[in-house]
């Protein structure tokens, strides 16, 4: 194993400053404001309200439909605050641990961000209506645009995330994890919603040859879209996965086969390349900021698998949809994931060939199911059938969660280790491990030494000095906050051998001392969640049944959207724009 260290330092200030939130807030405000003025007077529900003028005022600027145009905009602005607070927030908790207040500039961001979506399926409607459009479900004099109610739908259930996850932490502790029930429930509703605002661009019959701001926005929310689908792997890019690594290939595939694939129909030739190059950009880190003081690294690029989409096209075409999809599926699952195995050849836990061959074959599987989707997707966009039987497109979803539930089991291990720690000045150590079995980590993911929440992060390979005998590459720091612990991830096994552990009054937890030691290695969530603990199975259950109804209410939404655009009339320019 090559050996990879970040080592940063972070503080509440850094972190948790208001200034990038208010200033975005007042941004957004001032463009309100300016749009207000450009509307001036107007008919509508009423001429003295802001809502009509602003609308009138994006149209003008824009030259497309208000309702859709206020929304996009809104919906996408939202997703910008809320990512922001998002990412701060789980870097705060990597490199400080737990925040004493409810209403950090992180959590603030996050809450913002997700009214600031959902408010805009409200804007939405609100304009659609007062413009008398005909569009969308009718309920007596109302008109609900199709894309706005899948919108209403990702924003509220996200909002409500924020109160369910702090009943969460009340019954079960702090979890300084991503993919808690509650944490996911706010991550996917937002990272869906570029999807509905792509709908409502649809449904007002937007192409992207209408003009340079149509052509903008189509290609805003295919990037938005494409970060959107990759949020879930921010569990891999700050260093601190708690699931399978095999999870990291999967989830790369499923966020390029579905928007990259659904780009290339609805925006034509070439177009991924760009759409594919701006999430590396404007991506988690970015391909800028991959240097020593950076809080995070990209977890993908995503240019090979826009590079593979391309071939795909070139070769089989586009007008055999199914063939298309395949194609595209297939040149993401191994040319774009090839390609991300270099990239990630530099992460914190790079990938090896102890991947594979799981992340060979559940990773086509997924490409070709979320290719599938994505493909019926675009077809909706263009108002066009997608020529896929349903039983096709739910055997697609099958696949998907097929590969997420392989990759989803951990437990630990019979391992066991002889710990003895070298002692660097006063605050670092050595870690050298002596296993048994000698051969344990042989074909093991990863095998590490991780020091975490002290200020900072820091992470080391161990390397074999002799059979069974590792050593980390690095002293690893130790003392203070800080919590270190070695790592052994074996297919489903994730497990850790704490090396140094404060005493924490607050959760009654004793200091874990920096010492030699003989320890099995036990399932590691114990010591990455020292904070949880037991609470009632009941609230659990119903917040998981809860995640589940509205996890179909979403799909609905989004078959209902989708179902009613298909083969609507649209300019032809746009029917061809894929060929």
């Amino acid at each position: 194993m090559t050996q990879m260290i970040l080592a940063t330092s972070a503080s509440p200030g850094s972190l948790g400053d208001w200034r990038p939130l208010l200033a975005l807030l007042a941004g957004f405000f001032a463009v309100v404001g300016v749009l207000a003025v450009v509307g001036g007077r107007r008919d509508g529900f009423s001429p003295t309200y802001l809502l009509p003028r602003v609308s009138r005022g994006v149209e003008r600027i824009t030259k497309i439909p208000g309702w859709a145009a206020a929304s996009v905009l809104m919906s996408s602005f939202g997703l910008l605050v809320a990512g922001m607070g998002f990412y701060n927030d789980v870097a705060w908790h990597v490199r400080l641990g737990r925040d004493k207040n409810l209403f950090t500039a992180p959590h603030t961001a996050i809450v913002a961000g997700l009214l600031i979506i959902f408010s805009s399926a409200v804007v939405g409607t609100l304009i659609a209506n007062a413009d008398r459009v005909d569009v969308g479900l009718r309920i007596k004099n109302w008109r609900i645009p199709y894309s706005m109610i899948a919108l209403g739908l990702l924003g509220s259930s996200a909002l409500s995330g924020f109160p369910l996850d702090d009943l969460w932490h009340k019954f079960y502790g702090i979890d300084v994890t991503m993919w808690s029930p509650t944490h996911l429930l706010m991550i996917v509703g937002a990272s869906l919603s570029p999807i509905a605002t792509w709908l409502a661009l649809s449904e007002a019959k937007v192409s992207p040859s209408d003009g340079k701001w149509a052509r903008g926005l189509h290609v805003t929310v295919a990037v938005c879209a494409l970060l959107g689908l990759a949020s879930t792997q921010g569990e891999f890019e700050f260093g601190v996965p708690q699931f399978q690594q095999l999870y990291h290939p999967i989830l790369i595939a499923l966020a390029a086969g579905i928007a990259l694939t659904a780009a290339r129909l609805v925006l034509g030739r070439g177009w991924p390349l760009l759409i594919g190059g701006l999430a590396a950009v404007f991506g988690t880190g970015g391909v800028f900021g991959q240097d020593s003081h950076a809080f995070a690294r990209s977890s993908a690029l995503f240019i090979f698998s826009a590079v593979a989409v391309e071939l795909a096209a070139l070769i089989v075409g586009t007008r055999n949809r199914v063939r298309y999809a395949i194609a595209c599926g297939v040149g993401v699952g191994t040319l774009g994931l090839a390609g991300e195995w270099w990239w990630n050849q530099h992460a914190f836990q790079r990938w090896t060939t102890n991947l594979l061959p799981d992340a060979l074959i559940l990773g086509l599987i997924v490409a070709i199911g979320a290719a599938m989707i994505g493909t019926t997707f675009a077809t909706a966009i263009r108002h066009e059938k997608s020529g896929m039987r349903p039983a096709v497109i739910v055997v697609a979803g099958l696949m998907i969660l097929f590969s997420l539930a392989w990759a989803l089991p951990r437990h630990g291990s019979n391992v066991t280790a002889a710990v003895s720690l070298r002692h660097v000045g006063s605050s670092k150590v050595v870690v050298t491990a002596r296993l048994d079995p000698p051969d344990a980590a042989d074909h093991a993911r990863w095998f590490q030494t991780m020091s975490w929440q002290g200020g900072g992060f820091a992470v080391t390979d161990m390397t074999e000095q002799q059979p069974g005998v590792w050593v980390s590459k690095r002293a690893m720091p130790i003392g203070g906050s800080w919590k270190t612990m070695l790592r052994l991830h074996r297919g489903a096994e994730m497990s850790a051998i704490p090396i140094w552990m404060p005493a924490d009054a607050a959760i009654g937890a004793p200091e874990i001392p920096a010492v030699d030691k003989t320890a099995k290695f036990n399932l590691e969530t114990k010591y990455l969640l020292r904070e949880q603990h037991g609470g009632p199975g009941w609230f659990s259950t119903a917040v998981l049944l809860l995640l589940s109804l509205i996890a179909c209410l979403w799909i609905g939404s989004f078959v209902l959207a989708a179902t009613k655009l298909e083969g609507a009339s649209l300019p032809d320019v746009l029917v061809g724009r894929a060929a």
